[in-house]
């Protein structure tokens, strides 16, 4: 069934009784309906018009948009204290024709000056089966008659929750109308006309992300083990199998970095099907391989591994300068369009970061490896380039743990620094959002609810048990996890054939082992822990198998 909302809202002011009330000019019209998807409503001509008069957008995000809606409700109590009128009919609508028809005759109710918005909470039935979960606002301001027979290209809305054209929070649809009639709201941001079209080519392009994605996650873990398990075996049986059966399983392990990367950039795709995205990704696995080879031919295996990190730490930096443009339908999952993170930097790319850093820094004095790791903390959690709490926090943890462990200094000593630091760099974070931008963030909102130490306390176990429960839903998310934990096991105590690896190696197995206790972090920090320990877990296990296989080769050469 779906629900009509019409706040034909008038802000009614309290005089000294209720006789005494008078009205403004100020007018609104909100129809809320469910089960229709962008094409849908802009289907209809009154409709169009009204996204060409203002725009129309994609939305997600956590809350109900009812709910949201239902601050305009009338209370029993006295109506003169009221800010508007809402009336709320509950009807089975047939399609969004419906909901133009009930525009229209509700257009000589309004003044010269209205608000006029369509949402639609849910997708078509149709699209839904294709995974599609976002909803649809549509809205305009200014002369009525001219809203719904405005002429022209549909436009796009935006809003202060996304920062991106075409997209807004559920959230956003209510502040608007608060905003429109000059009420407090505590959620949310007004949407806003862009130049933008409307985002028809990244509905579409949404669908085939979703289509693709659980089928390149499971491929994607599915190669990883597989590598993975190559690794191993050759490891093994290392005194059995030719050099050149060593150097192709270590390529492979090697190629896990460059996989992850692939999985992010994919999303700059203008269309996402197997014949665009299979030889996208093969296109960078094959170049990221060749590079690495080519290097560790001439300058061995350990500057390989700083190069390959260097360079995949160089991309990620432009995609932070420029605002994370793929990440808003990757297929390492995740996007920004699943409305948990509508900017910034995504979880899963956490491991990213941290492993390509950690690839640069071994090869680096300790003093600049420290640094390097500080910088992509602030990168990952200042307003401007990444806006991840979570991030922020494992980066400044491994940048300490890094610092001690390479001096060599006691556990309860690197404790102390990793604390030290991490609390330091988390409090110029804070500075940056709650001072250097009047922009609501994600850091802002979790400063906002966290007032005190027992606040961020319970914050960090909410967080913690959206963990728990992403891996009771999905199991798979649980190989990450478990292999962080065994690697963890292999570096403190390595096999035969890892610890030679490490023999006059010091910093790379520290460097791995800063990997493993920092994806920890990353998961104990972060609501979607699996995602933000996932890749940290590949590039730690990737640099293992590589190195130990490369130590392998070396042995039979002599």
């Amino acid at each position: 069934m779906r629900r009509v909302l019409v706040a034909g809202i008038a802000l009614i002011l309290a005089l000294a009784t209720r006789a005494q009330a008078q009205t403004t000019d100020c007018r609104a019209v909100a129809i809320v309906l469910d089960g229709a998807s962008l094409r849908d409503l802009l289907a209809v001509p009154e409709l169009r018009s009204l996204a060409a008069a203002g725009g129309a957008a994609l939305m997600n995000g956590r809350s109900d948009v009812y709910r949201t809606f239902g601050v305009f409700a009338t209370p029993q109590a006295d109506p003169t204290h009221l800010p508007g009128l809402c009336v709320d009919f509950i009807e089975p609508f047939a399609d969004p024709a419906d909901a133009a028809r009930d525009l229209v005759s509700s257009v000589p109710q309004f003044s010269d000056n209205v608000l006029l918005m369509v949402v639609s909470t849910s997708p078509s039935v149709a699209s839904a089966a294709d995974g599609d979960e976002l909803g649809t606002v549509i809205a305009a301001w200014g002369d009525p008659d001219a809203l719904l027979t405005a002429e022209g290209p549909p436009r796009a809305l935006t809003s202060g929750s996304t920062r991106r054209p075409g997209v807004v929070a559920d959230v956003d649809p209510a502040a608007t109308v608060a905003e429109w009639l000059r009420l407090p709201y505590d959620v949310g941001a007004p949407v806003e006309r862009t130049g933008e079209p409307a985002p028809l080519d990244l509905y579409d392009r949404y669908l085939q992300q979703r289509r693709l994605a659980v089928p390149a996650a499971a491929a994607s873990w599915g190669l990883m083990l597989l590598f993975g398990l190559a690794g191993v075996l050759a490891l093994a049986f290392r005194r059995r199998v030719s050099p050149r059966t060593l150097a192709v399983t270590g390529a492979l392990a090697g190629s896990l970095p460059w996989l992850a990367l692939g999985l992010l950039l994919v999303g700059h795709l203008p269309s996402l099907t197997v014949t665009t995205a299979v030889p996208f990704l093969l296109v960078i696995l094959f170049a990221g391989v060749v590079f690495t080879r080519w290097v560790e031919a001439n300058r061995g295996i350990f500057v390989a591994l700083t190069a390959c990190g260097s360079v995949i730490l160089g991309i990620l930096a432009f995609e932070a300068a420029f605002g994370w443009p793929a990440a808003v339908t990757p297929l390492a999952g995740g996007g920004q369009l699943d409305g948990g993170r509508f900017f910034g930097m995504p979880n899963v790319e956490i491991g990213i970061v941290l492993g390509s850093a950690m690839f640069a820094a071994h090869r680096l004095p300790v003093g600049t490896g420290v640094l390097l790791l500080m910088a992509c903390g602030v990168v990952a959690g200042s307003p401007w380039t990444g806006s991840n709490f979570g991030a922020a926090i494992t980066l400044f943890a491994a940048a300490g743990v890094w610092l001690g462990i390479r001096r060599r200094r006691p556990w309860w000593t690197i404790a102390l620094i990793t604390g030290a630091g991490t609390a330091i760099g988390m409090a110029a974070i804070a500075v940056m959002h709650g001072y250097l931008t009047d922009r609501p963030t994600h850091i802002t909102a979790f400063l906002e609810h966290t007032n005190s130490v027992a606040g961020v306390v319970d914050r960090l176990v909410g967080r913690l048990g959206v963990g728990v429960d992403q891996l009771k839903d999905t199991p798979l998310a649980a190989i990450p996890v478990v292999g962080t934990l065994v690697l963890l096991v292999v570096v403190l105590r390595p096999p035969a054939a890892v610890a030679r690896s490490f023999e006059g190696h010091d910093a790379w197995r520290d460097a791995v082992l800063v990997i493993l206790l920092a994806s920890i972090v990353a998961y104990l920090a972060n609501d979607t822990g699996a995602a933000a320990l996932g890749f940290g877990f590949g590039f730690a296990l990737a640099g293992l198998i590589d190195v130990s296989l490369a130590s392998a080769r070396r042995m039979m050469a002599r």
